[in-house]
């Protein structure tokens, strides 16, 4: 008579290969430190507030506008540069109208971070109307 030989399944080479896989992936993984930009949103600005020392960029119909003067996308990042290293503790002002891309803000806090600008703060532009 022929006996059947009972069939085993060894897990531990199994379990050793997934322990190692594991170590490997969590070696292989880039941890990143959270990168965020604080800012806060204001509901209104004013011309005549108390933000004598900011700097106001307009976003109009998806083009930026600095001291009542139209800025290329080029030389926006130069523009703030500028007023950046002037003086360390001013503070801008980014007012959005409500037809521009969100695209056009999204470079602007590019540049922002970039160069480790902080003091932003994002309010509706006063002149539009409701």
């Amino acid at each position: 008579m022929l006996e059947k030989k009972k069939i085993k399944i060894n897990i531990i080479p199994l379990i050793d290969i997934i322990f190692l896989m594991l170590v490997f992936f969590m070696l292989a993984t880039n941890f990143y430190e959270k990168r965020d930009m604080e800012f806060s949103i204001e509901k209104n600005i004013s011309e005549n507030s108390e933000l004598k020392e900011t700097t106001v960029i307009k976003i109009q119909k998806n083009e930026y506008v600095f001291e009542n003067k139209k800025i290329e996308k080029i030389s926006l990042e130069d523009q703030l540069l500028k007023i950046w290293n002037k003086e360390n503790s001013k503070n801008f002002v980014i007012l959005n109208d409500k037809s521009s891309e969100i695209k056009t803000l999204i470079y602007i806090l590019d540049i922002l971070k970039k160069n480790k600008i902080k003091n932003v703060t994002f309010a509706n532009d006063p002149s539009e109307k409701k």
